[in-house]
């Protein structure tokens, strides 16, 4: 059997950035000609410098009509890798050879002239992708209808908000016929309707058998496009493989250092909460170390709780969950769990029983409400995010279940208060 024709090389590819550290300009006189004589008296103090590898040696082959997602923390190298990949930034070190047509969707801006209309950067884009005139005037009407900017095309496109710009930048990047198509993460300045409709494209496109690389913090529109995850961290590839695996390593590189426990003591919290009566001082989730739950899996998690005043009584939680992209999910109550009559700390657990999620990263926010009585009932304290988790299904699959309130139903959870 043999193998695709490899439309990428990328061979020790190295991106280094120098990072000058500049001291504050002191603001009286007498300050500013201490630091001038402080520098002259230690030159090197005064120009330190630190060298900062956006990447450091990253090599992979991309094969024809492959859809890869690039993920990893902020700051890993996903972008940097892409402008590299399309050209806008020169790599310190290594080698790339691509086969074909390069678009690129990056950052809100690149490749387009502010001072140019929108039919004007249209041409502009296919001419830099080696297209003839007849041939973007074949793709122009399209081009416009997907976009949805058919009523500004003959303006300026700096005058453009950055969702117009967004949905003309994707549809010029998408329907100009590349060989390879690089999109970074720019698709959520859209709405929600409209990335959806790009994600649909993207998917034509890998159909017809082009190839796409896409950076995302979604995990689940990964999962919708991508048959293989490139996990990026400081530079470097610590991961390329199948999709699950790679989001289960980016999940833990992300989040454990937080999943397990979580101090909200110094947590700033919303307007209106002044934490004058109770407040949640700490979560620890328990059973699972990596927090990742199978479907049905139990969630459980204990609490720390902290009145500072005596006598409160019909203590209860609201917990809502959100998608990691805060799309709302579910909401649940709890019963009351206690009436507490001293100032002090204790614990309580929380078990969701059934967990009827879908696949994905999940995060809560759990609100604390109390009062002398049901009747004067108040939200004490509120957390967001409060913990994070992520859903899998061993047989790979979704599930699809009747929309009460959020996109899931949560029953049987249960409150118990610990006892010393």
């Amino acid at each position: 059997m043999s193998e695709k024709p490899v439309a990428l090389k990328i061979e020790n590819i190295k991106k280094k950035y120098v990072i000058k550290h500049v001291t504050k300009r002191p603001d009286s006189k007498k300050d500013r000609m201490k630091l001038a004589c402080h520098n002259l008296l230690h030159p090197k103090e005064a120009n330190r410098k630190e060298d900062f590898w956006a990447l450091n040696g990253v090599t992979f082959n991309v094969e024809q009509g492959e859809k890869i997602g690039i993920i990893g923390k902020n700051g890993a190298g996903k972008s940097t890798l892409l402008k590299i990949i399309s050209r806008i930034t020169e790599p310190t070190d290594g080698r790339i050879e691509f086969y074909g047509k390069i678009s690129s969707m990056l950052e809100v801006g690149t490749g387009f002239n502010g001072e140019l209309t929108g039919r004007e950067n249209i041409y502009l884009n296919g001419a830099i992708l080696g297209m003839t005139r007849a041939e973007i005037d074949s793709k122009f009407d399209d081009i416009v209808e997907f976009s949805e900017v058919g009523k500004f095309i003959d303006t300026p496109v700096k005058r453009y908000s950055s969702g117009m710009f967004v949905r003309l930048a994707f549809a010029v990047a998408s329907h100009l016929e590349p060989d390879i198509l690089l999109v970074d993460e720019v698709l959520a300045v859209g709405d929600t309707r409209f990335q959806k409709k790009c994600i649909e494209k993207m998917k034509s496109i890998a159909e017809s058998g082009k190839t796409i690389l896409f950076v995302s913090h979604q995990m689940n529109t990964i999962r919708q496009l991508c048959d293989r995850v490139i996990v990026l961290k400081e530079g470097q590839v610590i991961y390329d493989g199948d999709v699950e695996g790679g989001i289960r390593i980016y999940n833990s590189e992300a989040y454990m250092e937080k999943l397990n426990h979580y101090d909200f003591s110094e947590l700033p919290r919303p307007v209106g909460y002044n934490l004058d009566k109770a407040e949640i001082m700490s979560l620890d989730i328990l059973h699972n170390e990596s927090c990742i739950y199978a479907a049905d899996e139990p969630i459980e998690f204990r609490l720390r709780i902290k009145t500072k005043v005596p006598n409160i009584g019909d203590l209860s939680f609201r917990m809502l969950i959100w998608q990691a992209d805060e799309t709302p999910v579910e909401i649940a109550f709890t019963d009351t769990f206690a009436n507490v009559n001293t100032v002090g700390e204790f614990d309580v657990d929380v078990c969701i029983n059934k967990n009827n999620l879908g696949p994905g990263l999940y995060k809560g926010t759990i609100i604390l409400s109390g009062g002398i009585s049901k009747a004067n009932s108040e939200n004490l304290d509120y957390i967001y995010p409060a913990f994070v988790f992520e859903v899998l299904h061993a047989d790979g699959t979704s599930r699809s279940w009747p929309r009460q309130w959020g996109w899931v139903h949560f029953d049987n959870v249960d409150v118990k208060l610990v006892e010393e």
